[in-house]
Parts: structure tokens; C-alpha cells; sequence
């Protein structure tokens, strides 16, 4: 579980890798405190494509290996109440192969204020066909099963037990997130989303590779509205453990989307330090 809410915080700072990594962040894959389906099972849109390519040798041909420069802008102030006034003075970015594309992304990062602290966070491979399958579930309300963009989240799930076979979500699982959410939150958004610019072909490719062509913004900011609708209760949460997995007492909570279940196992202070953040992230990428 930890795992899955690592990867939605981060769904969303790395969009730029900033915004995407924010979402995945706060996701925990599944494991130790997954729910499970009471009624109906929940359907898990990576495993069932949607729109298969026409035809690999396409997607092949149209292989995107350079970003294209965007206009030069005459006297343009770069700000934080500027959206889409990311310099993208490079003339021209040389990508290297989806498959080697961890190095370039890696040192990019290493390079951005706070960089070394999201890196710390990232699993170590892959991480932008991992990224793009986990923005594309939460797009949809969903999570993928496996193969997170992020690191499992340090420490063990805990609960208060209060009575026989049922317990509550206990407040201190916040704390484990909070580190993870300062540095997705405190990350710029010009620096992330000129770093996503730059390696936005390899997004869309390793989205095409999924069996979709539509442009990977769009996947991007479904995914933001995901949170950014999403107000929970005020708790307290009951849980029940039916078997080896924790699952809410409350059917109202256990049938949310999973989406929605994680960012209540952040806690409500740092969903409310994600929506803050995420709008800069949704201008720039609705003005591109």
C-alpha cells in the first residue's frame, strides 16, 4: 500500500516528471493493505487496452527522437503566476532509445534543485514506462498491480485496534508520507516541466507502446482531476481484516475508486498541500 501512494504523489511531480511522480507518489502498490473487491470486481484498465495501435511498424516510423523548440518569447518573464512561461530556449534536445532513457532522465533530475531527494524516490529502472502505465490508471480513477514509478514508501502500515477483528486507520501513517510530500510540492514547476518537454516524445512513445496515440497531456491532466475532485471525510476510517489483507468496514469507503482510496492513506494535510500545487502544473500543460 505504501507503495501504491508513493507512486500517485509522485502520478504528479514528475510530470514534467513533476506533476506525473506527484500522483504516483502517493500511491502504494498492492500489497499489505490492499483492499479487496466486495461486490463488483473493480475493472483494471492497463491489463484490458483500450485502442490498439494500427500497426507496430507505425509506431515505429513515427518514432519522435528530438523536441521540437518552441517559439522563442521577446522579453518574457518566467514566473511562478506565468503559465507556460517555461524557457524552452534549447535549440534541440538529442533523446536517446526508450530503452536508455533512465540515464538521461537520471541526470537531468540530479541536476534540479531538490533533484538529488526525488531521485531517492524513483524506482530504478524504467521509470517512464512505469510513469506513464501508472498515469494512465489513475487517469481512471485506477492503480496498476504492479511495477510502481516510485520506491515503497519507508515503514510499516499501522492501525489501532479496537475491538475483536476491527481496527482504524491510524493517523500516524500521515507521517511516513509527509518527507515525500514536501519534496514533490516544493519542486519548481518551471524546472519540471521543462525537463518533461524535453523528453515529452519518449512519454508519448512508451504511451503508444500501451496500444494509445492520444497526446499524453491530456492523460496528465484527467489524472490531476482525480485528486483534485476528491475531498474525503473526516475519519475516523474502520477497517475489518477479513483475511491477510486490511479492507474498510464501510461499504461507502471499500467501493470508492482505488484512486481515491489511497489519497485518503496520505491523510488530509498532505492531500491538501498536493492541490495546492498541482494547478501550476495544470496551467502550464492547458497554455502548451
Amino acid at each position: 500500500m505504501a507503495h501504491k501512494t508513493l507512486a500517485i504523489v509522485a502520478l504528479l511531480s514528475l510530470i514534467g516528471m513533476g506533476f506525473l511522480i506527484y500522483l504516483a507518489m502517493t500511491f502504494e502498490p498492492p500489497e499489505t493493505t490492499r483492499t479487496v473487491e466486495l461486490d463488483t470486481p473493480i475493472p483494471r484498465p492497463v491489463e484490458t487496452p483500450v485502442q490498439v495501435a494500427p500497426a507496430q511498424e507505425e509506431a515505429e516510423e513515427t518514432r519522435p527522437v528530438r523536441q521540437v523548440p518552441a517559439p522563442a518569447a521577446n522579453n518574457q518573464v518566467v514566473d511562478e503566476q506565468q503559465p507556460g512561461a517555461e524557457s524552452m530556449s534549447e535549440t534541440e534536445v538529442e533523446l536517446p532509445s526508450l530503452n536508455q532513457s533512465d540515464t538521461m532522465l537520471f541526470n537531468r533530475l540530479a541536476e534540479m534543485e531538490l533533484g538529488a531527494s526525488l531521485l531517492r524516490l524513483l524506482a530504478p529502472d524504467d521509470v517512464i514506462r512505469k510513469f506513464v502505465v501508472f498515469v494512465h490508471n489513475a487517469s481512471q480513477g485506477e492503480l496498476p498491480q504492479l511495477e510502481y514509478p516510485l520506491r515503497r514508501v519507508p515503514g510499516e502500515f499501522e492501525v489501532n485496534e479496537v475491538g475483536d477483528n476491527f481496527y482504524e486507520l491510524a493517523t500516524a501513517n500521515y507521517q511516513r508520507y509527509e518527507p515525500m510530500i514536501s519534496t514533490l510540492t516544493e519542486m519548481e514547476p518551471t524546472a519540471v516541466m521543462s525537463l518533461y518537454r524535453q523528453m515529452k516524445p519518449l512519454f508519448q512513445e512508451a504511451y503508444a507502446e500501451i496500444g494509445f496515440q492520444e497526446d499524453f497531456d491530456q492523460v496528465v491532466l484527467r489524472a490531476i482531476e482525480q485528486v483534485m475532485a476528491f475531498t474525503p471525510d473526516e475519519g475516523p476510517y474502520q477497517l475489518i481484516k477479513p483475511t491477510v489483507q486490511y479492507i474498510y468496514a464501510e461499504n461507502r469507503y471499500e467501493s470508492l475508486p482505488p484512486v481515491q482510496k489511497q489519497l485518503i492513506r496520505i491523510g488530509p494535510e498532505n492531500l491538501q498541500r498536493l492541490k495546492q500545487r498541482l494547478p501550476a502544473y495544470r496551467e502550464r500543460l492547458q497554455a502548451d
